[in-house]
């Protein structure tokens, strides 16, 4: 007997697996370009670039398998789904991770349960033994289901758990005021020292100053061939761009942007520390990141990331200790801007009967180094490489 919100599924040949419960119809198929679901995903609240069908195909280029869960109402309309990208820890070991998702365009009874069930029972059918779902911005119904839901807290983050953002709506001038003293005194004296700082499609090129800030503060890199796919499967639609600083020709440092639903992040830095005349050539990048995502239309610039610890004491105007002048968050910090917390990851088994034995086991396995380093290698570029 199905209770409200149950779906069945079927495996409809060449077709995936569909699920119908009267009220919805949900289809699972691998990835594929899909302009309507990634416009769906552009026009719903809390939609992300990293639940596109055009990251996913950036993903599949890198070894990533990707699998696209869409929902429809009796009317037929696309109301919800998520892009599952999976990887093989061991063999017939898989994981799966869904940043910023699932996506929720209706309050409908039963549609956040629905949707909930359907994709662990095909992460189930994939292979897929773990599920680490970080809920979309402002997304309260499906954070609150995923938690009903028996989704554990305790792993590391597959996105950003905070975060800062520039209003660019507002004048240069109102910006610079809301920037701390010296980030106003440095940005004015690196645009007296002449970068010239332009859009380039040279991937090796940032890739090399991107190797040189990771041996230099002793992170790992993001791969060429993970950058390139990401070029290949963005640029031509606009949605992500390198920004590369010169002086008298020779390049310094560089940026690696993405572009989606009126917002431009900073998601990679790169910068060769032995290069002449590198003085505010950081300030100076990202001053020109802000004007070119301001020409580009955006109304929003978003840091990236910021240390959701140092955010929680900001927000409750603690004080946050000498350490803190030494993070990638005091640099962007001393650019104003308002910061967000967002919500944070959390993991189940696929398997019912495994569930609660992955409980207390689970937290401590996911919280180890070994597990932070591999969700940092599957989400790769969701991660933030400062200057």
């Amino acid at each position: 007997m199905m209770n409200e919100g149950d779906v069945l599924l079927r495996h409809d040949e060449g077709r995936g697996v569909r699920a119908e419960n009267g009220a919805f119809a949900l289809q699972c198929d691998e990835a594929r370009p899909d302009p309507a679901w990634d416009a769906f995903i552009g026009s719903t609240p809390g939609g992300d670039l990293t639940q596109t069908t055009a990251w996913a195909t950036a993903r599949q280029q890198i070894g990533v398998k990707a699998y696209c869960v869409q929902m429809r109402n009796a009317q037929g309309r696309l109301i919800g789904g998520c892009i599952i990208q999976a990887r093989r820890l061991a063999p017939g070991m898989w994981v799966g991770i869904v940043p910023r998702g699932p996506v929720l365009a209706t309050s409908e009874p039963g549609a956040a349960h629905a949707l909930l069930q359907a994709i662990r029972r095909e992460a189930r059918q994939r292979g897929i033994g773990v599920l680490v779902v970080q809920p979309p911005e402002a997304a309260g119904l499906v954070e609150a289901k995923i938690v009903a839901e028996g989704y554990r807290p305790g792993c590391p983050s597959i996105a950003p758990e905070a975060t800062l953002r520039l209003d660019l709506r507002r004048s240069d001038a109102d910006l610079l005021e809301g920037m701390s003293a010296m980030r106003r005194r440095n940005i004015r004296k690196a645009l007296r020292t002449g970068f010239a700082i332009a859009p380039e499609k040279d991937v090796d090129l940032f890739h090399r100053l991107h190797v040189a800030t990771a041996r230099r503060q002793e992170f790992r890199p993001v791969t060429l061939q993970d950058l390139h796919a990401q070029a290949d499967a963005l640029g031509p639609l606009g949605l992500c761009t390198a920004l590369i600083a010169r002086q008298g020709g020779e390049p310094i440092a560089g940026l690696w942007l993405t572009r989606f639903r009126g917002t431009v992040t900073f998601k990679l830095a790169g910068w060769d520390a032995n290069a002449a005349a590198r003085t505010n050539v950081n300030e100076a990048l990202q001053w020109q990141a802000i004007q070119w995502a301001r020409a580009q239309g955006a109304d929003t610039y978003d840091f990236g990331g910021f240390d959701r610890r140092y955010a929680e004491r900001i927000l409750r105007q603690e004080p946050l200790g000498e350490k803190f002048t030494q993070t990638h968050s005091n640099f962007k910090l001393q650019f104003g801007g308002q910061l967000i917390l967002l919500p944070r990851a959390r993991f189940s088994a696929t398997w019912p009967a495994v569930q609660p034995l992955l409980g207390p086991i689970g937290e401590h396995l996911l919280a180890g180094a070994w597990a932070r380093r591999l969700a940092h290698r599957i989400r790769t570029a969701s991660s933030t490489a400062v200057l």
